[in-house]
């Protein structure tokens, strides 16, 4: 394999481990159709309407607050941008150290802006909310080291896209979370599952997923490639949205597969989350509102890997009114397979530059980078054109239902510190469920849906045509007021 580097003994015995991975996908996707054209995605006509929200419900703690309901408290008068701030931080001095969420704190900043935010009238929906960034995403003057040591030091001297347009809609940011090394990897393998310690907070964005289930901060920033919102989401008991590619603007936060990567809002409701995408994407409501739509205009598309928690879910979603129908999703090896063709060579590309200075990488990632470089042209433009064949059947399939349920992850729970299940690395195995959304560029919202025997929770996933999020939206916040999955707290 000719990657373009000096072939050390090292280097081939990672290339000897890795190589088979990459091989192995080209191979899969050697006799799948492929097309030239990218088809048009189908937009949903069912309308989503605004509905104000008041109710602020009773918590013992600041802390316990969603997004919205923090807003409305501080905007009523009810709740001090201090107070709020102060609570969270007591709750992040209580549990880091079992967790790990966060790499670095910038509480003293966050104090002194939240004390600023009590003197002044609400600027913006998210006035006086204390927010986590993952630390993929550059902060002004705080360190963004991407959770590997090959950029320890590196202090960016502005905001990413995204953090600006949250401080101007008022929000204050509390500190980094931790990320999987270069966010190549699906385990975090710093952080702790909030509900048991013992177990994988799944990434990798897990640093942000683990600080919300903890209460620690009420929103946070993650970004996703193959899965790395809704996973880490689905392990936790939160709630994420992997944004419409394009959607959101991802200046100021690091690449890892150019054609793939989103940044997107993560939450502990899909209201929550839709109110922090919308601030994301430049578009913020005046008020403090949730998504509403009719579900019985909405026919909800019952995937065929479906475990008895979707089976739930679609019942609750019938009782209100929704059309459940059995669907066959287009293929999911040859989605996934050609998937890791292009994020082998994206990625490869992206770090080449840092690879051929000489930097160090933990040895799996370092392996999948130098193998990615060996990935033929010939493949990938395949991949490619493979890729487009898998955007045109769900095209098809989002014109006979308007979204679709799935299940976020096949495995639900980890041991802490794995790298691999049954001798395959995690990528593979968790990710063929989130590879879809991903590889299509279409959106998609992970929530909990329930526990498994052990205690843990399941996530379930709802996909939908491009710039659907509102739907998606609607159709879970209709599910979680039925429910009462994403409010359980676990037991730090």
């Amino acid at each position: 394999m000719d990657i373009g580097l000096e072939l050390t003994p090292e280097r081939l015995a990672r290339l000897e481990w890795a190589a088979p991975f990459v091989t192995a996908s080209v191979a899969a996707i050697a006799e799948a159709e492929g097309i030239d054209d990218v088809p048009d995605s189908p937009r949903t006509t069912i309308p989503v309407r605004d509905e104000q929200c008041s109710v602020v419900p009773e918590v013992t703690e600041p802390y316990g607050l969603g997004v919205v309901e923090a807003a409305v408290a501080i905007r009523r008068g009810q709740l001090l941008p201090a107070e709020l701030l102060a609570s969270c931080l007591t709750r992040i001095e209580r549990t880091q150290p079992a967790l790990r969420a966060f790499v670095r704190l910038t509480d003293d900043a966050a104090r002194t802006q939240a004390d600023l935010a009590g003197q002044q009238p609400p600027t913006g929906v998210l006035h006086g909310i204390p927010f986590a960034a993952k630390d993929l995403i550059d902060t002004s003057n705080v360190a963004t080291e991407y959770g590997s040591a090959a950029f320890v030091g590196r202090v960016p001297p502005w905001d990413a896209t995204v953090v600006s347009r949250i401080r101007s809609a008022g929000g204050i940011l509390v500190g980094k979370t931790a990320t999987h090394e270069i966010a190549y990897g699906v385990s975090t393998p710093a952080v702790h599952n909030p509900w048991d310690p013992d177990r994988m907070a799944s990434g990798s964005s897990g640093g942000s997923a683990a600080t919300l289930a903890a209460r620690q901060v009420p929103m946070a920033l993650g970004t996703d490639t193959g899965g790395s919102l809704r996973l880490p989401s689905a392990f936790c008991g939160t709630s994420a949205i992997r944004p419409t590619f394009g959607l959101v603007p991802r200046s100021g936060v690091m690449t890892l597969s150019a054609s793939f990567d989103v940044v997107g809002p993560m939450a502990r409701s899909a209201r929550d989350c839709l109110m922090l995408l919308r601030v994301l994407a430049g578009d913020p409501p005046a008020e403090l509102v949730s998504p509403a739509a009719d579900l019985r205009q909405v026919r909800v598309g019952l995937a065929d890997v479906a475990t008895q928690h979707e089976v739930a879910v679609a019942e609750t979603l019938r009782s209100l009114g929704a059309q459940i129908i059995e669907v066959t999703l287009p293929p999911l090896p040859i989605t996934q397979a050609a998937a890791s063709v292009l994020v082998f060579a994206e990625a490869a590309a992206e770090f080449r530059p840092h690879l051929k200075r000489g930097a160090e990488f933990t040895e799996d990632i370092q392996a999948f980078l130098e193998a990615g470089l060996g990935v033929p042209v010939a493949d990938f433009l395949h991949a490619q054109r493979v890729r487009n064949a898998i955007k045109r059947d769900y095209a098809n399939l989002l014109g006979e239902v308007d979204v679709l349920l799935l299940p976020t992850s096949p495995v639900t729970e980890l041991p802490h510190g794995v790298s691999s299940h049954d001798g395959v690395p995690l990528i593979p195995v968790l990710t063929p469920y989130t590879f879809p959304a991903s590889f299509t560029g279409l959106p998609a919202i992970a929530f909990p849906c329930g526990f498994s025997r052990s205690g843990m929770p399941v996530g379930a996933q709802l996909m939908g045509p491009a710039h659907s999020e509102a739907l998606l939206a609607a159709v879970v916040d209709a599910y979680q007021q039925e429910t009462d999955w994403h409010t359980r707290i676990p037991p730090l």
